[in-house]
């Protein structure tokens, strides 16, 4: 979770774990390839902290790792995509980091379990913190996809999306961007293949760091671009930060546009003057609407899922999160503490998402809040009027 004047950043999962999936041994490198496996296996090795990687990852298929630092240290990092300067605006003295990768491997076909992974860290003293984590993984192929781990922290509030019509959001905690769909041949039916980055970053006060935002942005791009090469895609994607809004700020409660939704009023129990809001900037892929407590934990979360190609990682959750909703060609599913709802609009399938937990009155909240939301969200972007038929009420 991410903070109100503070609050933890987005804890409240971690990304998908590595272990997830295996990984078949990449099949005889073209040259490109080839050169770059020697360039990993090259410089001073922590056999330590790559092994450890390795193992979560893989668990025991073998791969080229990296491992260096120090003097010996490539210039550039991650699958050969970041210089280490463009990592300053986010960690301390990036010359000295460790470097602990796989490159990418899988197919170019989706659904090949196409992936990979770099960690870069400071040895310390007693142990290794992991400072920055950069993944390639497809999105619903793992068993965290859409109502867990990766959703609630990399969909938050918190998040700006790039804009251009690029499929990724950028905050100063994390960042993620889809590979073009022409990279990877048709989209998969459980959503797209993205890269993912992360590190224990720390929000200062609350308020969105645009800074580091911004660095987080470009270096997503960098390991993006660096993906596409790989998998020989045409052409390359452009600086995204001066197409970016501004990052969002916390805000009270509005009466009559209850999360920034005009027309959506406030459940009981939610009408709370000490509550603050942290609403998704500007136009993307994603509209999301955190609200928060004086204890700066985040107990709320409405969701609309805006692209059909981010909203396909929800088709499992809305065949079997819970109870049935009907809604005529439409469906979702509704539990004690979500409700999820897809609809077709104009631009394809959206999703919309009510989440509560801070209150002990939260099932009853998300019955109340879900269907006018859906109604407000749906009457915004052209949905026509969708009609939600709850399952009974289990009290």
């Amino acid at each position: 979770m991410t903070d109100a004047p503070r609050p933890e950043p987005d804890t409240g999962a971690g990304p998908p774990t590595d272990d997830e999936a295996g990984v078949a041994t990449p099949a005889a490198a073209p040259p490109r390839r080839r050169r770059h496996l020697r360039r990993l296996l090259r410089g001073r090795l922590r056999p330590a902290l790559a092994a450890a990687v390795a193992g979560a990852v893989l668990a025991g298929t073998a791969v080229a790792w990296q491992a260096g630092a120090g003097p010996f240290a490539e210039d550039r990092v991650c699958w050969d995509a970041l210089e280490r300067d463009s990592l300053s605006p986010i960690i301390d003295d990036p010359d000295e980091l460790d470097a602990a990768e796989l490159p990418p491997v899988g197919g170019r076909t989706p659904g090949d379990g196409r992936q990979a992974v770099c960690r870069l860290s400071h040895d310390g003293e007693r142990m290794t913190e992991t400072l920055f984590t950069a993944r390639l993984h497809e999105l619903g192929g793992d068993r965290n996809g859409a109502s867990g781990k990766w959703a609630e922290e990399f969909l938050s509030g918190r998040m700006s999306p790039l804009g251009g019509g690029l499929l990724g959001m950028a905050s100063d905690e994390r960042a993620w961007l889809a590979i073009p769909d022409g990279c990877l041949g048709p989209p998969r039916v459980e959503g797209p293949t993205v890269v993912d980055v992360s590190g224990p970053f720390l929000s200062r006060g609350g308020k969105v760091d645009t800074g580091r935002r911004d660095a987080l942005a470009r270096i997503v791009v960098d390991l993006v671009n660096a993906v596409g090469s790989d998998l020989g895609c045409g052409g390359t994607i452009a600086d995204p930060v001066a197409g970016m809004p501004r990052p969002p700020r916390y805000t009270d409660h509005e009466s009559g546009a209850f999360c920034g939704v005009d027309g959506l009023r406030a459940p009981p129990g939610r009408r709370d003057d000490d509550s603050r809001f942290l609403v998704t900037p500007g136009h993307g892929p994603v509209r999301t609407c955190d609200q928060y407590q004086l204890d700066h934990e985040r107990d709320l979360r409405l969701t609309t899922v805006e692209d059909p190609r981010l909203a396909r990682i929800y088709r499992d959750e809305l065949r079997h999160g819970g109870a049935r909703i009907d809604g005529g060609a439409d469906y979702g599913s509704l539990d004690e503490y979500a409700g999820v709802f897809g609809a077709t609009c104009q631009t394809g399938r959206v999703v919309f998402l009510v989440r509560a937990e801070g209150s002990d009155d939260h099932a009853n909240q998300v019955r109340e809040l879900l269907p006018r939301y859906v109604e407000a969200e749906a009457r915004r972007l052209g949905c026509g009027s969708p009609t939600l038929r709850l399952p009974p009420d289990p009290t």
